[in-house]
């Protein structure tokens, strides 16, 4: 694991040299967001006749946006994805067959490295909300949210990983990672709570991996969800983890035995 480790570490070192795209990351990928979608959610509350809406009062409504689409970005996994469909396509992948390093777990710590910044300012955000008082969870809740979370970072990258690792059958996927991000930024909750949809597709979300990724962690950490509901939620996610993994050992060696290795 030393040379994972030092992966990590000359990819974070390499990451935080940019200091200036950190910043644009950071007021791009969340503080713009959170800032037009807490105006968009002021107008829609203030327009209902009590001052909520679907159970969500402004200020919860607020504590759900700032925490969702900072866990969004933290297992937000663009650079990752597109790295790996260019070392499929253009032969770099050759070196790390040629090498005692495992191609996945290589990128797996460039995806942390990358994650590093985002999860370091969400965790003092958090901080002060809890000390603050502007939200509350005990012990259990907050542990099983980070659980929660680890899990849903495992479920992002390997599916990033398997759509990106189509590239061993098409020219571009650049498509699919578009679609994807689409899909993601819909279902994970990032827009919409997903207990604002219908019960019926509430009900089915439940059982898919996507909001587990945004919507279900930042119910955790806002004290939103009951210990029978977080036991349910720590089951479906290592379920999926497990599940994609074994579904991603199966693909990936599938793919090496098709792979002409050429270029590089």
């Amino acid at each position: 694991m030393k040379k994972y480790f030092f992966v990590y570490r000359t990819s974070l070192q390499r990451f935080v040299e940019y200091r200036g795209e950190i910043l644009m990351d950071i007021s791009g990928k969340i503080l713009l967001p959170i800032f037009v979608q807490s105006i968009l959610w002021r107008a829609v509350i203030e327009s209902t006749s009590d001052g909520q809406i679907a159970g969500y009062s402004y200020e919860a409504m607020f504590q759900y946006l700032v925490l969702s689409i900072l866990i969004a970005n933290f297992v937000k996994v663009d650079s990752v994805e597109r790295q790996i469909s260019n070392a499929i396509k253009d032969g770099t992948l050759n070196k790390f067959l040629a090498q005692p390093v495992d191609f996945a777990l290589y990128n797996l710590m460039t995806f942390f490295a990358d994650s590093t910044p985002v999860m370091l300012g969400g965790a003092i955000v958090y901080g002060v909300m809890l000390f603050t008082g502007f939200v509350s969870a005990t012990a259990f809740q907050i542990l099983s949210g980070l659980m929660v979370i680890l899990f849903g970072l495992f479920i992002s990258f390997l599916l990033a990983f398997m759509i990106a690792a189509l590239a061993f059958y098409m020219d571009e996927v650049w498509t699919l990672f578009v679609m994807k991000s689409m899909v993601m930024w819909f279902l994970t909750g990032q827009v919409i709570p997903l207990d604002m949809f219908p019960e019926s597709v509430a009900q089915i979300l439940k059982f898919l991996p996507f909001g587990y990724l945004a919507f279900v962690p930042t119910k955790i950490f806002t004290g939103a969800f009951s210990n029978e509901e977080i036991l349910f939620a720590l089951s479906v996610v290592l379920c999926w983890t497990f599940g994609l993994y074994l579904l991603y050992k199966l693909f990936w060696t599938y793919s090496l035995r098709k792979y002409s290795a050429f270029g590089g």
